[in-house]
Parts: structure tokens; sequence; C-alpha cells
């Protein structure tokens, strides 16, 4: 079964975003206007609580995908799966939205990471996947200038191009650190 990609680029109501919710057995409200207006006002608005919602819907099918991915029998059929997202998300066929797409997808993963990074316990590793994750997004936006941008696209981006390299060097750098202290404890115990 495919399914087709989303038919419109207007965003889902509260009550549709509940109803999903409610369907996974993840609202415990009752799913009325009157609902969703008090816990807008609350919110900040309708557009906030939208968000919430819809990030709350957004986490529940992504451990849902991650579940029925352990099932997966091959590569091919996992790639397949993942295509479906693609599909539905209206990206599938349009590089330069894909790449948007990924953007979005990647400032989600790096935002996480900056804040894990920011814990004064956290070793090199997920400091360098934050610097990593941050890289990717940024030349990911530039990548959404167009696949082959022109040489006058690219002197736009080359401030954003340069933050990105600095990113990329900073989570080698990282890396680094992890592999010399680990160098230095086989020195120590007289490991080769």
């Amino acid at each position: 079964m495919t399914f087709p990609p989303l038919s419109s680029d207007q965003p889902a109501s509260a009550q549709q975003l509940g109803t999903a919710l409610a369907a996974l057995g993840l609202y415990g409200g009752t799913n009325t206007a009157a609902e969703h207006a008090a816990e807008a006002a609350r919110l900040g608005g309708p557009d906030p609580y939208r968000m919430r919602l819809a990030n709350a819907l957004l986490g529940a099918v992504q451990v849902e995908a991650m579940l029925a991915e352990t099932s997966a029998a091959d590569a091919e059929g996992l790639a397949a799966a993942h295509h479906e997202q693609l599909v539905t998300a209206g990206v599938a066929d349009d590089a330069e939205k894909l790449v948007g797409f990924l953007r979005w997808q990647a400032l989600r993963v790096s935002g996480p990471l900056r804040l894990i990074a920011q814990d004064p316990a956290t070793g090199p590793i997920p400091l360098a996947a934050a610097h990593a994750a941050e890289g990717l997004q940024r030349l990911l936006g530039v990548a959404g200038a167009g696949q082959v941008p022109d040489v006058e696209t690219v002197k736009e981006h080359v401030a954003e191009i340069e933050a990105a390299r600095e990113c990329l060097v900073t989570a080698i750098g990282n890396v680094d650190i992890l592999l010399q202290m680990l160098s230095g404890l086989s020195a120590l115990f007289g490991e080769d």
C-alpha cells in the first residue's frame, strides 16, 4: 500500500491532531472545540498549542516507526519504509523540498544534542555529534539554494559554508580528543 502526499499545505486543526493522538491512546481529554480553545488560551494562542499537539503526535509516531523498524527484514525493505515518509510529506520527488525537509530534521536533532553537550559531564562524543549535526543542517541550508548553485548563489552563502566547515572541524577535533584519550589509556595499561 502506498500513501499519497499531503493534499494541502493547510495545517491540521487542534481537533484533528487530538483525534490522531486519541487513536494512539495518547489523548486524555474530550477533544472538543471548547477544550482546545481553553488549552490554546493557556499556552499563548492556537498556533503554539497546535505546535505542541503536532510535536506530541510526531514523537508518538517516531516511536512507532522505531518499534516497527526493529522487524525490518532487510535494508531494501527499510529503505522502502523510509521512502513512505518522504512520499507522504510530499518531498520525495522534489530535490529542493527534500533538502528543506532534511534540514528541518537535522535542526530537530541538533537542538537536543546541543542541550546534552552543555552538561559539564558530557564527553567529547556528544559534543562532536552536536557540532556535526549543526554543520549538517547548515550545509543542507546552503543545498536548499539549489542542487548545483551558480557562482552568485554560492557567494551569497559563503559565510554559512564557512560556519558549516567550522562546525565539522570542531566535531573532528572532539573525536580526536577521544582518540587521544583512548591512546593514552592504552599506553597506560600496556595495550596495543
